[in-house]
């Protein structure tokens, strides 16, 4: 009997996996090329692949762990935004399934908990689908796993659990790591009855992270990449901190309103007799760790931000609706699952759409690029392809050295399979311990070298984290030679 249960559960699963992937699917791989997030980090992965250096050679400032497997999947599927974006909806995809498997594990109805994840999933629209495959989604990825093993764990084995999966949420975004550890060793000390029982699993749990932080160190070391890792991951820290401050007032006061509800109903509904020991501890979990992962939100206060920052407050405050509810559970299972039938069979048309509008795209005769080709899956208006192959002909052909100094140069430099370091992601806060100063050297010592800057007139397509600081300095510094396409030329 328990193994027909265990069967029924994996089964369930498995088809919770395959319908999140296809709604995903559609939404992931029907996006335009253009310069974005996706674009910024699937250059740098590229660059890896194509033997390029982490920290030493790109100016990456999260911790490695998310790059690493990007390269490997493009070693073995190919290396191009098709296979980028797939891997992106099998992320999410697990992302989701294991948001369903912690509302499950808290014993809340399959229909409820379906309905949850779908309302997550459409957050904004499939907000976090199309930010595309990066270091947050993993990380957070990672956070819901430590958070359903908390729950579904009550062993000896647990601490050792947490603590690796603290590494991996380190490894992948280090602020996120950080929080994630410091909501653990709250949880044990809260949830300990005795000092000694307190300090010994904290300790443990310590000593497990010290002793994978010192291998990832030495690893570092062997390679010649330490003061290079500790000069981007840390180094720019307070330059982006001070420098890329940003807030969307409306996603501000959905985050503000969500950590309020989430507050007061934890602070409300623990004190009461209403609920189980069970229940109130499964509540303090998710309590501790939602106010942790909403700290993730600062110091860029965007609505892609905030919806993760508050990803595990939402899953808390349905929770306790549910507890509050459970009553009436019977009367409302029937609306819960005509709910979920009618959004999944809404949001699978959708994507069904999107992929024949994507494989019809990328199937016409007029379709640009082939697998082989880093862009391959992505789409880009006729007249923006046409003037970004005048740019990337003119950077070709030019004897010197062309930088374009913009947050474009991935549209331009990953085709030609080039590196420029710094110059390729020009944002405040990557440029390391030197900060904007140090880029500015390098412009003084750069040889045979051409600058790309946007015309003033297309100053509204620059992004608010560029540097105007080294964009005027290299305007006032260098010889105006002419234009092509959007870009001025300095020499």
């Amino acid at each position: 009997m328990k193994k027909i249960i265990q069967e029924i559960k994996r089964k369930d699963n498995i088809i919770v996996f395959i319908v999140f992937f296809l709604i995903t699917l559609g939404i992931s791989l029907n996006i335009y090329l253009e310069s974005s997030d996706e674009i910024w980090n699937f250059q740098n992965v590229y660059k890896m692949y194509n033997g390029f250096k982490i920290y030493e050679e790109i100016n990456i400032i999260i911790t490695p762990f998310f790059f690493w497997v990007s390269k490997a999947i493009f070693h073995i599927l190919g290396a191009n935004l098709c296979v980028f974006r797939i891997s992106h909806c099998v992320m999410m995809s697990i992302l989701f399934l294991y948001t369903y498997k912690i509302l499950k594990k808290l014993n809340v109805p399959k229909a409820f908990s379906l309905l949850t994840v779908l309302m997550l999933l459409l957050q904004e629209f499939f907000l976090l689908i199309r930010t595309s495959f990066n270091y947050n989604c993993m990380a957070l990825l990672f956070f819901v796993i430590g958070v359903y093993y908390l729950i579904n764990e009550k062993t000896r084995k647990n601490v050792v659990i947490q603590a690796i999966i603290t590494i991996l949420i380190v490894l992948t975004k280090q602020n996120i790591g950080f929080y994630y550890l410091i909501g653990s060793m709250i949880y044990i000390i809260i949830t300990q009855n005795t000092l000694k029982e307190k300090i010994s699993k904290i300790l443990k749990y310590v000593t497990i992270i010290f002793i994978g932080g010192m291998i990832f160190v030495l690893w570092l070391i062997r390679n010649n990449n330490l003061l290079n890792f500790l000069s981007y991951t840390i180094g720019g820290i307070l330059e982006f901190a001070n420098e890329n401050l940003i807030m969307d007032m409306s996603g501000i006061l959905f985050m503000v309103a969500i950590i309020v509800i989430n507050l007061g109903m934890n602070i409300f509904f623990i004190k009461k007799r209403l609920f189980s020991d069970k229940e109130k501890e499964n509540m303090k979990i998710l309590f501790i760790f939602s106010l942790m992962l909403s700290i993730l939100c600062y110091p860029i206060f965007n609505w892609t931000h905030i919806v993760m920052g508050t990803y595990v407050s939402i899953i808390n405050i349905v929770y306790i609706i549910y507890l509050l509810l459970k009553d009436f559970e019977v009367k409302l299972q029937k609306i819960l699952k005509t709910a979920d039938i009618f959004i999944i069979f809404v949001m699978v048309i959708f994507s069904i759409f999107n992929i024949y509008t994507w494989v019809y795209r990328i199937t016409n005769d007029d379709y640009p690029y082939s697998w082989e080709e880093p862009f391959f899956g992505g789409m880009m208006g006729k007249e923006e392809y046409e003037e970004n192959e005048k740019v990337i002909q003119y950077i070709e052909q030019n004897e010197k050295n062309v930088i374009v100094f913009s947050h474009r140069a991935a549209l331009y430099m990953v085709p030609l399979k080039r590196n420029n370091g710094d110059f390729d992601l020009p944002f405040k806060g990557n440029f390391g311990f030197k900060g904007e100063e140090g880029l500015i050297e390098k412009i003084d010592e750069a040889v045979d070298t051409q600058f790309l800057l946007l015309k003033n007139e297309e100053v509204d397509e620059r992004i608010y984290q560029e540097s105007t600081k080294i964009n005027g300095y290299i305007k006032n510094t260098k010889q105006y030679m002419g234009e092509i396409e959007n870009f001025e030329i300095y020499e």
